[in-house]
């Protein structure tokens, strides 16, 4: 390893601390991409769908972003019934776009040293 890939790694070292490692689990990344994917909002069922985890696993998790202030729920009307569905909120976006650009780092500095 030269002086330039310490750097490099010191960086995303460095980086990594911005990040708020509360969200650094792989069941809260994928909720906060599928909130920012599907701009309407995502139902709890949705949520049971594309994750296949217990009630009370995304229940905690959901509930744990809510409470970071990256979701938001709100109730809307659908066919004369009330139901919840689950936003990203601005800080949300934040944080998913330091994560994202966070793993693009690690991948290029991997990709960097491949033939070291």
């Amino acid at each position: 390893m030269n002086s330039d890939d310490s750097i490099d790694l010191n960086k995303i070292i460095l980086k990594s601390r911005e990040i708020n490692s509360r969200v650094i689990k792989l069941i809260r990344i994928i909720i906060l991409l599928l909130t920012y994917y599907i701009k309407d909002g995502v139902q709890y069922r949705e949520f049971k769908s594309f994750l296949d985890i217990s009630d009370g696993k995304l229940h905690s998790n959901l509930e744990i972003l809510e409470e970071m202030g990256y979701l938001r729920k709100t109730e809307v009307s659908l066919d004369q019934k009330s139901l919840h569905i689950y936003l990203i909120t601005q800080l949300g976006k934040k944080e998913l776009e330091k994560i994202i650009s966070w793993i693009s780092n690690i991948k290029k500095f991997i990709r960097g040293n491949e033939d070291v």
